[in-house]
């Protein structure tokens, strides 16, 4: 009995450390968790803006490539010349189906381009030979030159390609943290398909190509 007695403030020692070491360590976690947190959500965050900052991206890509492919399968009506001719209307409605493509993100920050130019001697460069705008875009004047990318002016000297671009002003999600407006462009070249080149004569900037 007495042994027991004499142990007793032992247990109590042992208790009382005990516990105060269970303590010691939830509060070391609830301050290593206050200080990881911040880069989690941020690490997090970035992820989010940027998974859905590639997926708006590549549907930018794809949008510019449906655009400019609907437009370069315009029906030749001229066969002297084999020219097509479109009207602003028809390619202002191209455009319009294109947009969907952006879906289920929305359109309204998006704004399009499609111009038709010609490729220059030398094969870097190309000169606009008409341009039609979308949404508030700015069309390409008449007879500028714009710089080819790669090869793809090489022995299409006098050839023409339909220009399509698309312009993304992207806003992330304010998750976390707010992050100013990334712009997005996507673009492409095609040729005409059913004719050497296609006519606009009302476009915005309409057509200042030769006749044939």
């Amino acid at each position: 009995m007495e042994a027991s007695t004499r142990r007793s403030p032992r247990r109590r020692w042992a208790l009382h450390w005990g516990q105060k070491f269970r303590d010691d360590a939830r509060a070391s976690a609830l301050v290593e968790a206050a200080l990881i947190l911040p880069s989690a959500l941020l690490m997090f965050a970035l992820l989010v803006y940027g998974a859905e900052g590639f997926a708006i991206n590549r549907k930018v890509t794809v949008t510019a490539r449906t655009v400019t492919d609907l437009i370069t399968q315009a029906t030749p009506t001229q066969y002297s010349n084999k020219a097509s001719v479109m009207s602003a209307a028809s390619i202002s409605n191209y455009l319009q189906v294109a947009s969907a493509v952006l879906a289920p993100y929305s359109a309204a920050n998006m704004t399009m381009v499609v111009s038709q130019v010609v490729v220059n001697t030398g094969g870097t460069t190309a000169t606009v030979t008409w341009s039609e705008p979308y949404n508030g875009g700015t069309a390409r004047p008449a007879n500028q030159v714009i710089n080819l990318s790669g090869t793809i002016g090489s022995g299409q000297v006098g050839n023409y390609f339909v220009f399509g671009e698309v312009y993304y002003n992207y806003v992330p999600l304010k998750f976390y943290m707010s992050l100013n407006a990334i712009p997005l462009y996507g673009s492409i070249f095609l040729t005409p398909r059913q004719s050497t080149s296609i006519i606009c004569s009302d476009c915005v900037t309409p057509w200042s190509g030769p006749s044939s």
